[in-house]
């Protein structure tokens, strides 16, 4: 019996050195990463029941914040979007079409986490295929440039950012939204994909807004990566991405 107390204890101490570690190094880490950390220190398969139970403790106490199912975090601060560059829009359209379901999102949300000056923004508005051409419509009478699913040659010919552009795309099933207001984990997960289509940004400054914004607000890994599942990205995300913030993330 005090063999199997001895180990119990064991268990316990590197448990908790192996979380104080990546605390110290680490803004966020999955459940996962640290019982890999500890199988691969201890060099024998642990009982996940005392990490699970540490972290829950770190979590009460308030030294720890949840980031998604499976996810855990250091950084406190609750995510805050900017709502006010599309506020007025969405007033609008659900002035107008009062059972639509849309989301909308802005580039201008994101300038306070620009590297770069932003002068130029773009709106980019999600709903189903049969009500986009009706919306596109209504927004040029409201004096918006509305691009109802531009393809490249479009873009190329004619797309301008400007404080009244919008661009309709077709809605995406489990979009993470409030209220038709996209959420910071939509906003980057499509954002991924505009950048290029539409070219907002090279990859660089993506990588400069997505760092800045998950040391600064706590975002929902597990939510985000989820998104980027469904929008066939997840992969080319944490390729380009996810990858370079190794001093941030611990997968």
């Amino acid at each position: 019996m005090p063999l199997i107390h001895e180990d119990a204890n064991m268990e316990k101490s590197q448990t908790k050195t192996v979380i104080q570690e990546i605390l110290s190094e680490k803004k966020y880490f999955s459940t996962q990463a640290v019982k890999k950390r500890l199988r691969k220190r201890a060099k024998t398969r642990l009982a996940s029941t005392s990490v699970n139970q540490y972290l829950y403790n770190l979590k009460r106490e308030g030294k720890l914040f949840d980031a998604g199912r499976g996810w855990y975090s250091t950084v406190s601060q609750t995510p805050s979007l900017p709502m006010e560059p599309v506020q007025k829009l969405i007033t609008d359209i659900k002035k107008q079409f009062p059972f639509l379901e849309f989301s909308i999102w802005s580039t201008e949300q994101l300038k306070s986490l620009a590297h770069h000056i932003m002068a130029r923004f773009t709106i980019v508005l999600y709903t189903d295929t049969d009500s986009m051409p009706s919306v596109g419509e209504f927004l040029k009478d409201s004096g918006y440039k509305a691009f109802v699913n531009p393809r490249k040659d479009e873009v190329t010919k004619y797309f301008e950012p400007s404080a009244n552009t919008v661009v309709i795309r077709q809605s995406v099933s489990e979009e993470p939204t409030e209220n038709s207001y996209a959420t910071f984990e939509k906003l980057m997960v499509d954002l991924f994909l505009e950048k290029d289509r539409l070219n907002l940004m090279d990859g660089t400054e993506f990588a400069r807004i997505f760092r800045n914004l998950i040391l600064s607000q706590r975002i929902n890994l597990a939510r985000l990566l989820r998104y980027a599942y469904r929008r066939k990205v997840r992969e080319a995300i944490f390729d380009e991405v996810l990858r370079d913030q190794v001093d941030i993330i611990l997968f």
